[in-house]
């Protein structure tokens, strides 16, 4: 049998270079990217959407209607700042939650992870809202 060397190893090739490793680093923001284009005209909705109803509401901003519940007992003078403050913050964290969720490609797995998280909201809604009864 032959013995084997280290010397006679041959080297590895490098993976990729640096430039299309910093693509590749900030290509996988584009979840987060996308969600906080999204939040401006999720707040425009928000304010039409209004005028129909909360449960027209509930459907853009669950997160919101699980705060107001009465079933939780936050005190009113919290409800109305943390309200504002999950306006605006809903979707960005959304898309953070889809960035570190996003790897190798793997969109509709990102985003399906998003949508449970919305439809988490929802569900948490309605249970707190027949709770409330």
């Amino acid at each position: 049998m032959k013995a084997r060397s280290a010397a006679a190893a041959k080297p590895r090739k490098k993976r990729g270079t640096g430039k299309t490793a910093g693509r590749a680093g900030w290509g996988r923001f584009w979840p987060l990217v996308v969600c906080l284009a999204i939040m401006p005209f999720a707040v425009r909705a928000a304010g039409i959407l209004v005028l129909e109803g909360p449960k027209a509401f509930a459907l853009v901003y669950p997160w919101v209607e699980v705060v107001r519940s009465p079933a939780l007992h936050i005190p009113a003078e919290w409800v109305d700042g943390l309200s504002q403050w999950i306006i605006y913050l809903q979707y960005p964290c959304y898309g953070a939650l889809m960035t570190v969720t996003f790897r190798a490609d793997r969109h509709l797995r990102a985003f399906i992870i998003g949508l449970i998280a919305h439809f988490t909201g929802l569900l948490a809604a309605v249970v707190l809202a027949y709770l409330a009864r």
